[in-house]
């Protein structure tokens, strides 16, 4: 007991001192007003704690491909530096994060598959954990969706896909994805389970089941919106998870007519209502903010847990992700105020506690 307590304090302490190297606001607007993806990148080298990404890197010819890889390997390498401070079941869970990325790698992959892009699709193979020790001729220089299914036997995610072999079908990427999402959401529930205390694990599956929440509510909109799909077929491709959901509630939504009728019901029968209101196009941003505030809180309260870990590398994964987003808004000629609209922000916003 006492060296679990030593551990969450030496963890924590970790944490507190490589959360202080986040970007300031002043770092946030002087790379607003940046002119290119080297000039970012410059700037991050000489300003800020994300000099060591790029040290020895000529900047000058980094494009935006490039940047983000770097960002999300120093990312990896901090989560990795943070495990000798995690007691067992903490270390645990933490290497979820690993299995996270893998699927939103595979992702990717399949969609530059289905587009044609076989040699991105396979630059991205050689990215994912479970992968990286393939040796590059083992793998066909055009492959299908059952060569991408095939090479994956000997990882975690075969048993979610292999039943796609075989069947050619326009949406199959769609499915492939909904199939990983729900391996990935009984992987965090099983986990929390067993190797976390009872009161961490309730604390974080409230996060998740936040997530997987949001997760099915944005599939039902895209679903009413995009997709031509049965009342059958969204059933089976929902996360099989619900946390503060109804059954009558999901019944209702998809059951709607259309998807003005879909986003009303969602609004006024469940609590996530406030981040669904006003302009559609910013639902994904106010989701992202929702779940900032919700793991803030958590790690405010709960700071010498499990909880320390999962906001460090969220709210590392957010930086990352408004770089992206200045980078493109930069691409893009936008004015400074305008990407500022696009950035989410640990801490703000409103999240109902």
């Amino acid at each position: 007991m006492i060296s679990q307590v030593m551990n969450n304090s030496a963890l924590c302490a970790k944490v507190h001192a490589m959360l202080g190297k986040a970007l300031s606001e002043n770092d946030y607007d002087a790379v607003m007003n940046m002119k290119s993806v080297p000039d970012v990148a410059r700037y991050l080298t000489e300003n800020t704690a994300y000099s060591k990404v790029f040290r020895g890197v000529p900047v000058s010819s980094l494009h935006r491909g490039q940047l983000e890889e770097m960002l999300k390997e120093d990312l990896n390498s901090d989560t990795r530096r943070l495990m000798p401070y995690m007691n067992s079941g903490t270390k645990k869970f933490m290497e979820l994060m690993v299995i996270e990325d893998s699927i939103a790698r595979l992702k990717v992959c399949m969609r530059l598959l289905y587009i044609g892009n076989t040699e991105g699709a396979i630059e991205q193979l050689y990215k994912i954990a479970e992968l990286k020790g393939k040796k590059r001729e083992t793998i066909p220089e055009h492959i299908s969706i059952d060569d991408f299914i095939g090479l994956l036997k000997n990882t975690p995610y075969y048993g979610a896909l292999h039943v796609f072999i075989g069947k050619p079908d326009k949406q199959l990427p769609f499915y492939m994805e909904m199939a990983l999402d729900t391996y990935w959401t009984r992987m965090v529930i099983r986990s929390a389970k067993k190797y976390l205390s009872a009161s961490e694990a309730k604390s974080v599956l409230k996060i998740y089941g936040t997530e997987f929440d949001f997760e099915n509510l944005a599939f039902l909109l895209r679903c009413k919106r995009t997709f031509d799909m049965s009342d059958e077929e969204i059933y089976a491709s929902i996360i099989p998870q619900y946390y503060r959901l109804s059954e009558a509630t999901v019944t209702n939504i998809v059951k709607s007519s259309s998807y003005k009728d879909a986003l009303s019901i969602i609004r006024d029968e469940t609590p996530y209502g406030k981040a669904f209101s006003d302009d559609d196009r910013f639902i994904e941003k106010r989701y992202k903010e929702y779940m900032c505030n919700l793991m803030a809180h958590a790690y405010g309260l709960n700071q010498y847990s499990v909880q320390s870990p999962i906001y460090y590398v969220h709210m590392r994964r957010t930086e990352i992700n408004n770089i992206i987003s200045i980078i493109e808004g930069i691409r893009y000629g936008l004015p400074s105020e305008k990407i500022k609209g696009y950035l989410v922000g640990c801490g703000k916003g409103g999240a109902d506690k």
